[in-house]
């Protein structure tokens, strides 16, 4: 099992991700940094040695504060209201208003401020709104941490990087990520449990870990294709996260990404997903279908775990997960219609697969999954959409009484394979009494019978030559082949044979 997050003091403390989750359920991964030095800047004595504000000595306190730069005496920090950031400040350094509990105001100047250092504005807890101007390009770590009546903030074209634990702990309502802002930082929205919307433009690249951990009043998330990078536990614990869709440009989610969002229902994956990584998806009860992407090649151990629900999974890769060479001959003694040893770099324990041994995977475990299927469009329905209506309707009525094999709305067909459960916590997938390949056999002839039964169109690719009017070519001629014509051409082709089951009640 993956290790959780050890960038923030207040995750896990390196535990495995099995430990990671029952120190989730104790409720017991307070932040033990950050605010919790809010203390000890109280018991700061009036001999500290820092820049002095001779703002401060003026008994107005009313009025706005006028901030030009440096650091604001500790023993002041609790009579400022309201603050005005000077059009000259460059950057805010870092602690500058840590503990000014009772800053409820912060103005920006649009001027030429870039920079709003760590903890910056940590702790300021009667703080409810905050507007950051074009000018800045990074907001601190913990910059806004502990701000637990900020409701509101609001960005603006031109932020880059929103580092670790910036707004962690607020009571933030909804977000709206600008395209400039191209990484948000570990924790960086961590138990914001009012954030019900956030909104992605394209230009974000990198979503740290546990960035919208806890998140349980988020809804809905859509990530643009610009999201390379999708950290551990981003999302874990997001409990009425009902849906998640996927750009295109992400190739990794990584372990334990949306764990325990057990509202999850509809997750849309995009082409170009290459690895689903273990427990990714842990105890998403509420998950009942999931169809992986023909560009995966993994899924890690209990990447769908737990998802007590879950009764149907498509995998989209059947060019790469049957055997091809069984497609090409049909069912010869011994040979089986899986590849096992893709399907095992795909989804099993092991690192290798003995022909002999049945194919292991802990991807699925404990659900209710019982049959694994696997889409075989290039093989089957391709060749089918070629086929005039007539003839594609008399194949989708044969292929519904064939057994394991379903014929989807969108003209799909899926092979399906059963998953056994085993007494050691993982299920084997297998075709048992090659009941499934039978059945593709089978669907392979009746769609080999119906190309050639249209032979009196398709003999054009072999007359196309002839000289039928003098001496004159004709490369659109087509001529109508006689019945017995047609069975010479099988038979001299090696497939009469093969035809036979499929001829009978064409």
């Amino acid at each position: 099992m993956p290790s959780a997050p050890l960038a923030q003091p207040h995750l896990f403390f390196g535990r495995s991700s099995e430990e990671g989750k029952r120190a989730h359920k104790s409720r017991s991964t307070e932040r033990a940094g950050g605010q919790g030095s809010q203390d000890a800047t109280d018991e700061k004595t009036s001999g500290s040695k820092r820049k002095h504000d001779p703002q401060l000595d003026n008994p107005q306190l009313d009025s706005v504060f006028l901030y030009e730069g440096g650091e604001v005496a500790w023993e002041r920090q609790s009579e400022i209201t309201r603050v005005r950031i000077g059009p000259q400040v460059k950057d805010i350094p870092p602690d500058a208003f840590r503990g000014c509990r009772n800053l409820a105001e912060v103005q920006f100047d649009e001027g030429s401020l870039e920079v709003i250092g760590d903890c910056a504005f940590l702790g300021c807890k009667a703080l409810r709104e905050v507007a950051i101007p074009s000018s800045v390009t990074k907001l601190g770590s913990n910059a806004f941490e502990g701000c637990s009546n900020l409701a509101k903030v609001q960005f603006h074209e031109g932020l880059e990087i929103i580092k670790e634990s910036a707004f962690q702990g607020c009571t933030l309502q909804q977000v709206y990520i600008p395209s400039s802002v191209t990484k948000l930082g570990d924790s960086a929205f961590f138990k914001c449990i009012n954030l019900a919307e956030v909104q992605f433009k394209e230009g974000i690249e990198i979503i740290g870990e546990c960035a919208f951990y806890e998140c349980t009043a988020l809804q809905q998330v859509i990530l643009p294709s610009s999201v390379t990078e999708l950290g551990g536990w981003a999302f874990s614990g997001c409990s009425n996260l009902a849906s998640v869709k996927f750009g295109e440009g992400l190739e990794i989610i990584a372990e334990c990404a949306f764990w325990g969002c057990s509202n999850l229902a509809s997750v849309h994956f995009s082409e170009g997903l290459e690895i689903i990584c273990e427990s990714a998806f842990d105890e998403c009860t509420a998950l009942r279908s999931v169809t992986v992407p023909s560009s995966v090649t993994k899924l890690g151990h209990g990447s769908f775990g737990d998802c007590t629900n879950l009764t149907e999974v498509i995998l989209l890769c059947g060019e790469r997960l049957l055997n091809q060479g069984f497609l090409d001959r049909g069912l010869l003694d011994g040979e089986s219609a899986l590849n096992k040893k893709k399907l095992n770099e795909m989804i099993g324990i092991g690192n290798a697969l003995r022909d002999d041994c049945p194919l292991a995977t802990s991807a699925f475990v404990p659900c209710s999954l019982t049959t694994l299927k696997i889409s075989i469009p290039w093989a089957l329905c391709n060749r089918m959409q070629r086929l005039p209506e007539e003839c594609r309707l008399s194949i989708e009525q044969r292929l519904n009484d064939l057994r394991r094999l379903e014929l989807t709305q969108d003209g799909n067909i899926l092979a399906c394979f059963p998953l056994v459960r085993r007494p050691s916590c993982w299920n084997s997938v297998e075709d048992t009494n090659d009941e499934t390949a039978e059945s593709i056999h089978q669907a392979l002839r009746l769609i080999c019978f119906h190309e050639l039964k249209e032979l009196s169109i398709l003999i054009e690719l072999a007359m196309w030559k002839s000289r039928l009017v003098e001496d004159r070519a004709r490369a659109d001629c087509r001529t109508s082949v006689p019945d017995p014509a047609k069975s010479l051409i099988m038979d001299y082709c090696g497939v009469m044979g093969f035809l036979e089951p499929a001829i009978e009640g064409a």
